[in-house]
């Protein structure tokens, strides 16, 4: 049976997935509900615009679509189709697409999928998701006791997928590059500014909290009954 403080720090864990996020809505660690009323971003804005979310239910479809992965399975498709095929051939193949509208997903897989673990770009859709329960929660489309269920789905399948915290990282980066098919050279800087702070941060959680923490089994859904 976990103890309190354990149960907090796993929690804490849990939203730190989305300190990339957080980071650039300008939210200080430890990325509490007041450290993000201080940042002043809206929520509420940025859940409509992104994902048209604006309730409850329209949070816990988002949620299933990020565990299901958004955009993980189109590049570990593209990832496999790759895989049949020597480096060199993989080079001239992208080199000869350079004018495809889809030219960026498919540098961004050939770039990375040599790097990357099993799990792919799952570390984007993850984190993205752990910051938008925290919006939700600030616009109360979600209670804490749901915003903790949600985070700790969301951690189970972070900390089973990845290594370390650079190694989420890069998977983070990879997974926003192949999204946006911006490999841009001041793409790339804005990506590891981003990173920066979470990775060397003096107060960063992700230099605080060791990768390898245990976290409890997460409790069933609040939607789980609903759905037989």
């Amino acid at each position: 049976m976990m103890d309190a403080y354990d149960y907090r720090r796993a929690l804490d864990w849990a939203v730190a997935l989305g300190a990339p996020l957080l980071t650039r809505y300008g939210v200080n660690p430890p990325y509490t509900p007041a450290a993000c009323r201080a940042a002043e971003f809206d929520p509420g804005k940025l859940l409509e615009e992104t994902w048209g979310v604006t309730d409850i239910e329209g949070v816990r479809h988002l949620a299933e679509r990020m565990w299901s992965g958004v955009h993980n399975p189109g590049f570990q498709h593209t990832r496999l189709l790759f895989s049949g095929m020597t480096l060199d051939q993989r080079r001239h193949y992208v080199d000869g697409v350079r004018e495809h509208e889809r030219y960026g997903e498919w540098y961004a897989v050939h770039l990375y999928m040599d790097r990357l673990p099993p799990a792919g770009i799952a570390a984007w859709d993850l984190g993205q998701l752990a910051f938008y329960l925290r919006c939700a929660r600030l616009e109360e489309y979600i209670g804490e006791e749901e915003e903790e269920i949600c985070l700790l789905h969301t951690a189970v399948r972070a900390r089973f997928s990845y290594r370390s915290w650079p190694d989420y990282a890069i998977a983070y980066m990879a997974g926003r590059q192949f999204a946006a098919r911006d490999l841009s050279e001041e793409g790339s800087k804005i990506d590891a500014e981003t990173l920066r702070v979470p990775l060397i941060g003096e107060s960063s959680p992700w230099r605080e909290l060791e990768w390898e923490i245990d976290l409890p089994e997460p409790p069933e859904l609040p939607w789980a009954s609903e759905h037989p």
